[in-house]
């Protein structure tokens, strides 16, 4: 019956086209209420399927770039390079040994773990260098290291004739006595000392063996060679601690690890969640030892981490915040639930359409939730509101009030939600991946919310919408309304006009940072130690790439990187081996008969000779008192020496006679065998490298090899950065110097710096782009060029208010924030909508500006609701995410401002002026 009498009224009303079809919405919404309902829960519950089984996220930079550009497509070419070394675990070097135990304890059980490490590379073995080792040296070195061994040949052939310990310390006496005028312990690399001159002492070598004789009577079982800086190497570094990635000053000890290659957002964090719980498991064996992991990967993986995390909060709270609000102006939970209901169908198809048609989220539409929740719940909240009105004030059924409702308010809600599909499809324009994704979610989210709107809800509050109490019986009776008195009018347009001037002045204060580590948690492991490569060694975990196709062009190109001011170092394979080798081989070759001739040692066959040890170190001792004492013109160094020397002996006697002798015994044999090892593996070395021929890209270790050459035989060349390319003015140097030379480099800095620069020139556009379709669809429907301006009231004076107060608050845009721009577009708009529609509604625009109170009220909580959805993002961790939030809460609130109190106050105005 009362749908007969519906469709009669309907029947009988002059409909447009667009009302004509909302017409047949609300018949089949009032005959098969059940059967939409089910229609429109049943497409949720099959998005939801679909989208939990094929929803991906990608977490990288490069993959908001559209494949087409020129950059990406050099970037696709470095991906077997760039897939390597993902992570990078930063240990803060206190100690050398101790850090080297704990990269050598961490590392077996991260090669352990295969099912989530594809590679680990902590080292460059030097091993496979042994036969260049020498080459590695500069010229002058080579020079030095010719001259020490041409003094001292007789000594070291003695040394690996009788290598045993009495030996041993018998020819460094006697080497030392012939010496004290200058000769052996004056360091084998330095120039000689002018005849006639006395040359000083240098006992670092005898101390070092003393020492070294002390730690294994203390049971040492591993050697810290004496012999290396007598034969070739001048660091004083033993070989087992070299090959190793320190940074600056040796702050830093670095271990590269590749992941498995896997697809997908969250197993790729699995990897990087059990190379820190791998970390953790140490903590307890090395408390002293501060670690922690880095990287592009890691960077990228915790950006997305704390992002999906923060947001899934931030979207709970949204909707439990939502709900509250919502509960406390409808006075009731029955309405907030309906409307709760419709909005998550709404989100649940979006997600399904975004699965189906897109496949994936990125680091830019994962923000697309927040965003419909804020949105997409006003249009429910002005059908409801207007609802409320007509059940409450007429004596109509709901069912003519549905229908009253559709034909009154649903070509507002429907133009609103128009524009706000609008205000984001403009992105799909750019041409930047990242964002043409983030418009299509949007659009097609907004205009889900507003067919969830009109289709679902009405069906919603005839089914479970329950009884509304009548106010008011009478229909002719006005019902509570908004007015606005002329001198109140005034006042608001002109304290609104001059909070808008300043609000123009301050936004010159407002910036764009495009600083991307700015947007990350401040907290976030990767970015702790990031920042604390930058700051202790001037070391980024990032640097460009350039690819070229043969050989003969690295050198040359990595001669022009240099020359640049903003790149520290060129690094190819080439950087790997020995400079200037066919000079250096020619010294070889003039070393070769000084070693050529020197015997191979053996082990001892006499027993240890105790009594005779303790014989020769006495006199080493005596040597070292009666010298010590007696001569003024030692330097003080010297005499510290000497007083070392002593001191070590002293210590070295009284355990020899403290000492059970067959342990003691034992103990020597054993340094002893030690000592005669390593002389025979250095005297080897040497007799190794004097033969040596050129060393070719062939004869380094594969994992340094794969690292510069691709599998076609293309070579890589990393740029490292002079400065701080986390800095935007200095990032566009560098990537401007990079770029005037090598058009086509790539690589981390070159990617942030295009993805900051083309995110914020799309942003730029699609707000441009959004106002003038909003605009064109403004003067289409109202056909009027002064109310369609008049629309637009709450957006420009509320984003200019909203300018105004960041630049109080200090807020700037960024990469996350500027989002808010498609987003204060769309909400503007809606308000001025609504209120302008319902106030030619009233007497057609005519008379004093009085806005009934249900239109007020569903503004007013649209806008609340928008600053609550968004505000739920300044939970997060995540800068970029906070500030989103922050500045969208503000904004909003700032638009609301305008649309309830300035667009009325102007309409007073003009209406007053019209008069």
């Amino acid at each position: 019956m009362k749908s007969n009498r519906t469709a009669t009224v309907m029947a009988q009303m002059k409909l447009n086209p667009v009302e004509r079809a909302l017409k047949g919405i609300t018949l089949v919404q009032t005959r098969h209420p059940v059967w939409v309902l089910s229609l429109a829960l049943g497409l949720a519950v099959l998005s939801i399927i679909y989208t939990v089984r094929n929803l991906e996220f990608q977490t990288g930079h490069m993959d908001v770039i559209s494949p087409k550009e020129r950059f990406r497509q050099t970037t696709e070419q470095l991906r077997a390079f760039s897939e390597l070394d993902s992570f990078i675990v930063v240990i803060e070097n206190r100690n050398d040994g101790r850090s080297l135990e704990f990269l050598n304890v961490l590392v077996p059980l991260l090669k352990a773990d295969s099912y989530h490490f594809r590679q680990i590379f902590h080292r460059v073995d030097p091993e496979p260098f042994r036969p260049w080792a020498l080459l590695y040296l500069e010229m002058d070195e080579l020079t030095k290291l010719q001259k020490s061994i041409q003094e001292h040949r007789s000594f070291i052939q003695n040394l690996a004739r009788s290598p045993d310990l009495v030996h041993f310390f018998k020819a460094v006496n006697h080497e030392m006595t012939a010496a004290m005028v200058g000769g052996l312990f004056t360091g084998f690399l330095d120039e000689p000392a002018e005849e006639g001159k006395r040359e000083p002492l240098d006992l670092s070598f005898l101390i070092g063996t003393l020492e070294e004789m002390q730690r294994w009577l203390d049971g040492e079982e591993s050697l810290a060679s004496p012999w290396e800086p007598l034969l070739m190497r001048t660091s004083g570094k033993s070989m087992s601690e070299e090959g190793y990635f320190w940074t600056e000053n040796r702050q830093y000890l670095l271990v590269f690890i590749t992941p498995n290659k896997k697809v997908g957002f969250t197993e790729a964090l699995h990897s990087l969640t059990a190379l820190r719980g791998k970390i953790a498991e140490l903590k307890a064996e090395f408390p002293d030892i501060q670690t922690g992991v880095t990287g592009m990967g890691a960077l990228n993986q915790d950006e997305m981490g704390v992002a999906f995390g923060d947001m899934s909060i931030a979207t709970l709270i949204s909707l439990v915040g939502l709900a509250l609000l919502l509960m406390l102006f409808w006075r009731g939970w029955r309405l907030p639930v309906l409307e709760m209901i419709e909005l998550s169908v709404a989100l649940s198809c979006t997600f399904g359409l975004t699965t189906l048609f897109i496949g994936h989220l990125n680091i830019l539409s994962i923000t697309f939730a927040p965003l419909l929740l804020g949105l997409g719940i006003d249009y429910g909240i002005h059908w409801l509101a207007r609802f409320q009105e007509e059940v409450q004030r007429t004596t109509v059924s709901k069912e003519e009030a549905v229908q009253t409702v559709m034909l009154k308010l649903g070509p507002g809600i429907l133009l609103a939600g128009l524009t706000a599909a609008l205000s984001f499809f403009p992105l799909v324009l750019t041409g930047f991946k990242g964002l043409v994704e983030l418009g299509m979610i949007t659009s097609m989210g907004m205009i889900l919310s507003t067919m969830t709107t009109i289709c679902l809800l009405p069906v919603l509050t005839l089914l479970f919408g329950g009884t509304f109490r009548r106010k008011n019986s009478d229909p002719s009776k006005a019902s509570a309304r908004l007015r606005f008195s002329t001198g109140r009018g005034l006042a608001i347009v002109f304290f609104g006009g001059a909070a808008l001037a300043l609000s123009i002045w301050g936004a010159a204060y407002v910036s764009f940072d495009l600083n991307m580590l700015n947007l990350q948690s401040e907290e976030a492991e990767s970015v702790v130690w990031e920042k604390k490569l930058i700051e202790g060694s001037r070391m980024s975990s990032m640097a460009a790439s350039i690819l070229v196709n043969s050989l003969e062009e690295v050198r040359p190109r990595m001669e022009v990187l240099d020359r640049l001011p903003t790149v520290s170092e060129a690094q190819s394979i080439l950087s790997f081996l020995p400079k200037n080798q066919e000079a250096k081989i020619d010294r070889l070759e003039e070393i070769s008969p000084l070693v050529s001739g020197i015997e191979p040692p053996s082990n001892p066959l006499q027993d240890m000779d105790l009594a005779g040890l303790e014989e020769v170190l006495g006199q080493i001792r005596y040597k070292m008192v009666e010298h010590g004492g007696a001569d003024g013109d030692l330097s003080r160094t010297l005499r510290n020496q000497m007083a070392r020397v002593s001191e070590l002996i002293d210590s070295l006697l009284q355990r020899f006679r403290t000492t059970a002798s067959p342990a003691l015994i034992d103990s020597l044999k054993r340094l002893e065998r030690a000592l005669i090892t390593d002389l025979g593996d250095k005297l080897d070395l040497l007799q190794m490298n004097v033969r040596a021929a050129p060393m070719q890209i062939s004869d380094l270790p594969g994992p340094l090899v794969q690292r510069f050459v691709s599998e076609d035989d293309r070579y890589l060349i990393r740029a490292f950065p002079a400065v701080d390319i986390w800095d935007t003015d200095l990032l566009g140097r560098f990537v401007g110097e990079l770029m005037s030379v090598e058009p086509d480099a790539a690589g981390d800095p070159v990617g942030w710096y295009f993805f900051t620069k083309a995110f914020r020139d799309a942003c730029i556009k699609a707000a441009i782009y959004a106002v003038g379709f909003i605009l064109v669809v403004l003067l289409f429907t109202f056909r009027n060029i002064r109310t369609a301006f008049l629309v637009t009231t709450p957006l420009v004076v509320g984003t200019a208010w909203t300018l105004g107060l960041m630049a109080l608050l200090d807020i700037d845009f960024n990469l996350a924030n500027t989002v808010f721009l498609a987003l204060v577009v769309g909400a503007g708009v809606e308000y001025g909508i609504i209120i302008m529609r319902r106030r030619l509604e009233e007497a057609g625009g005519i008379g004093a500006v009085a806005l009934p109170w249900s239109t007020v009220k569903g503004v007013v909580l649209a806008g609340l609701t928008t600053a609550v959805g968004f505000g739920s993002l300044t939970i997060s961790s995540h800068q970029g995410i906070y500030s989103l939030g922050l500045l969208a809460t503000v904004g909003s609130l700032s638009i609301l401002a305008a649309a309830v109190l300035f667009l009325p106050a102007v309409l007073q105005v003009f209406r007053r002026q019209d008069g």
